[in-house]
This record gives C-alpha cells, sequence and structure tokens, in this order.
C-alpha cells in the first residue's frame, strides 16, 4: 500500500489531482442484467481501468491495456483467471474454464448493428492455395480446429464521436457454420462469403485476405451476441479525445 502521509513534490501533487479527476470523469453505464459481469466488483474496476488510462494517459484503451483491464477485472469480480501460455495461437485468456479470445477496435467504420474482427486469425496458407478444392479444404480446417479450442471472442467497441465503450461476446459456435460451405464458393482467390449461404440478413461474411494472409470476419449480426456493457463518457471527455 502506498504511505499517503509522505511527502510529495508539487509535480507528484498535481499527477495525483490528475489521476482522481480521471477517475471521477462522468459516465453512464448500462450493464446487461444477465451479464455474468453485472457485478459491482467487475464493472468498478472495469471502469475505474477505462478511465484512467482514457482521460488520464489520453488515449482510448485499446489492445494490450483492454486486456489487462478485463483480466483485472474479472479476477476482482471473484473469477478464475489464467492467461493463454506463450505461443497460443487463438486464444488469449481463459476465465472460469473457458477460453476467450480478446479484441478490441476504434476504427471509424464502426456500426451499431454489426461487428468487425479485422483479423479472426492468420493463415499463411492462403496465398498458396490455387484451387477452390484447396482453399476450401483449408478453410474448413482452420474453423474445425478453431471452433473447438476457443469458446468466445470479446471485443471492446470505442465509438469516438460517441465516446462510448460497448464491450460484447461473440459466440465461436456460430462460426461452425463456416463448415456448411462448400468448395464452390471458393473460386475467387480471396474469396468473400456470406453466411449461411442464401440467407438474408446473413449472420456474418467470411473474407480470406489473400494480401495480409489473414482470416477477416465482417457484418456479424449483433442480434447473435451478447453486450454486457456500455460506457458513455461525459461530453467534457469527448470533447478532449
Amino acid at each position: 500500500m502506498v504511505n499517503f502521509s509522505m511527502t510529495v513534490t508539487a509535480a507528484e501533487q498535481r499527477r495525483l489531482q490528475e489521476f482522481i479527476t480521471a477517475l471521477r470523469t462522468p459516465c453512464a453505464v448500462n450493464m446487461n442484467q444477465d451479464s455474468p459481469w453485472n457485478n459491482e466488483g467487475f464493472e468498478s474496476e472495469f471502469r475505474s481501468k477505462l478511465l484512467a488510462h482514457h482521460c488520464f494517459i489520453g488515449s482510448p484503451l485499446m489492445q494490450d491495456s483492454f486486456d489487462f483491464a478485463l483480466m483485472a477485472a474479472c479476477a476482482q469480480a471473484g473469477q478464475k483467471v489464467e492467461q493463454a501460455p506463450d505461443g497460443q495461437r487463438f486464444w488469449d485468456v481463459m476465465i472460469d474454464g473457458r477460453r476467450i479470445s480478446l479484441k478490441s477496435s476504434q476504427a471509424k467504420s464502426l456500426k451499431r448493428d454489426k461487428l468487425h474482427i479485422s483479423k479472426l486469425t492468420e493463415a499463411a496458407w492462403i496465398q498458396d492455395c490455387r484451387t477452390a478444392a484447396k482453399r476450401c479444404e483449408q478453410t474448413h480446417r482452420l474453423f474445425r480446429e478453431y471452433c473447438s479450442e476457443v469458446d468466445a471472442i470479446v471485443q471492446l467497441r470505442y465509438f469516438r464521436e460517441l465516446a462510448l465503450y460497448e464491450l460484447v461476446e461473440i459466440p465461436v459456435s456460430l462460426f461452425s457454420q463456416v463448415l456448411d460451405v462448400g468448395k464452390t464458393h471458393f473460386s475467387a482467390d480471396g474469396p468473400t462469403i456470406n453466411i449461411p449461404i442464401g440467407k438474408s440478413p446473413r449472420d456474418f461474411t467470411l473474407k480470406l485476405d489473400r494480401s495480409d494472409a489473414k482470416i477477416t470476419i465482417a457484418n456479424i449480426n449483433i442480434d447473435l451476441c451478447v453486450v454486457h456493457g456500455a460506457w458513455q463518457l461525459s461530453s467534457e471527455a469527448r470533447r478532449e479525445r
């Protein structure tokens, strides 16, 4: 514990005041009543991390900082948190036995009703596949492996114009539908496939990005996901960003 009775310099006093002011930035919170994270331990810890980063450090809470903020909040809520071992390919943290991939985005193109994962995972084989049959085979293999190893994706989205953070869980079981896509839909070098085939509106769009050798998942229907919570920063914080 810090001994606050110790003498601090004038600069330190200013930083301490700035930090407390940041933590007390007005922030409207809307938690999903059915979320396992709808409790004081998680919400207050996550909010304090978010405000410290956004309002004190001065930048949105994104990938690495988000990862640590979520893990700290889960631990504070009494959940068992285990960080993925070095070299783990698909997931980042195990929370109460669930293997979770953590993502974040502050892209200007964010839409309230759809989610976008610019890189689900790397896939170097895309650049070597020359036939629809091979692309189909490798894609099916990848998604069988991914769906067997990962339980969910949790993404923190930051809508800059609104100064709004949203924490959303995408069930990985949704992606098992990729296994139903036949090879005729993999004829292009970098195919873009709306899934399920023929359904409107689509559940999501699968993209094999040949130039960057990665898998992109776009247009994920938010109605198929779980919004755990949202944090709306004050108008003052919005002007500062």
